[in-house]
């Protein structure tokens, strides 16, 4: 269900970047062809990319292909490995649902202000709730981490197979292996 819903929220943020994109051109050829830039780029554009990394940040997470630093704990064992990454994921979706709170209240205070922006007088409170539901989203993509690196944790004589604990080590041999043919 949640790589469901992560991967609708990525599509949605790469369709709103083709749109950014579009749009950002059609400014600069009608500034440099009509000297007349299209109103609302600067607006489009904050909002666009505001929702295009918190729609994204679940989906990232979910398939592990964010940058890591991990040289210290891949020296441990396999089993030390996954508390690790159960301790921070339990940290991550503790942090995001504090944000993600913090987004609804903020959100509300932006209704009651009735703040809009500048150029186009989009209700800004609208894409504060966007983001705190991508950012729920992304707290629920780190406690299915928890939930599976646990079920490692306690079977670890059972080989459990969840497609998003692929090493990333595995993914870049995969890779190799593909362009080796």
């Amino acid at each position: 269900m949640i790589e469901k819903i992560t991967k609708w929220l990525h599509n949605i943020a790469e369709v709103i970047l083709l749109l950014i994109m579009l749009w950002i051109t059609f400014d600069v050829l009608g500034r440099w062809l009509f000297n007349h830039p299209i109103k609302g780029t600067v607006d489009f554009t904050e909002l666009g990319l505001s929702m295009v990394v918190f729609l994204s940040l679940a989906y990232t997470h979910l398939h592990k292909v964010h940058v890591t630093i991990d040289f210290v704990v891949e020296k441990f064992s396999e089993k030390v490995q996954w508390i690790f990454e159960c301790v921070i994921n339990v940290i991550i979706a503790a942090v995001l649902s504090v944000v993600a709170w913090s987004l609804v209240m903020n959100s509300q205070r932006l209704l009651h202000s009735n703040t809009v922006t500048a150029d186009l007088y989009l209700p800004v409170y609208l894409f504060v709730i966007i983001a705190a539901i991508g950012t729920v989203v992304f707290a629920l993509s780190a406690v299915s981490h928890i939930v599976a690196y646990s079920k490692k944790i306690i079977n670890i004589n059972k080989p459990i197979e969840n497609k998003h604990l692929v090493s990333n080590e595995s993914r870049i041999q995969e890779v190799v292996n593909s362009n080796e043919s």
